[in-house]
């Protein structure tokens, strides 16, 4: 039977390199971002649903949604940020339950990784066989973020402070990755990490 962990991490954590890296050491691995977008591609119930409430509008030539036209009127309103949250919210979640069912169902021995940022925030943690946080230090965190996204350290720190705390989902973790080095240090303690479990 697989093994499932659910991987989490505060924003500009890394963690996409850090799913990239338990891909390249063997383990299966899913992202809930992917999920996130299937649920709204054309002809999906979500996108139907999202049309409905949003409009037209939304949407590219090709039928395909513009999330840059939908983020544009959603992140400035909280009322219209929970209307969508409310439509895409259920249908993330019964997708993501679906593919754990599925996972822990399998015969396969594998390590399966599934990557949620928002995992302790919609309690997903029950769902897996260990939780495993990405940690770095705020100001390693704060730095990243303002290179990454090139904004400004007001910016940086609302987006910061809007989410769970990097020492919180520490604290919570079963196990902890610590992504303050560089990427050969990180390499290590994957792969260190991985005969673990």
């Amino acid at each position: 039977m697989s093994k499932i962990y659910g991987l989490t991490g505060g924003i500009a954590s890394g963690k996409s390199t850090v799913l990239d890296l338990f891909r390249q050491n063997g383990c299966v691995v899913y992202d809930a971002d992917k999920v996130a977008r299937d649920i709204v591609k054309p002809g999906t119930d979500g996108l139907s649903q999202v049309i409905q409430t949003f409009g037209s509008e939304i949407l590219f030539s090709d039928g395909s949604l513009n999330r840059k036209k939908l983020g544009s009127i959603v992140f400035n309103d909280k009322s219209q940020l929970k209307r969508l949250t409310d439509i895409t919210g259920p249908l993330i979640r019964k997708q993501i339950l679906h593919i754990i069912k599925q996972v822990s169902e399998s015969s396969d021995k594998k390590i399966v990784i599934f990557e949620i940022q928002l995992l302790f925030e919609s309690n997903y943690q029950d769902y897996f066989d260990g939780i495993i946080s990405i940690y770095v230090p705020e100001e390693i965190q704060l730095d990243r973020l303002m290179e990454r996204d090139r904004i400004s350290k007001e910016d940086a720190l609302n987006k910061i402070n809007s989410q769970m705390s990097m020492e919180e989902k520490k604290s919570r973790a079963d196990l902890v990755i610590d992504n303050s080095g560089n990427l050969n240090i990180l390499k290590t303690e994957i792969y260190n990490l991985i005969k673990k479990l």
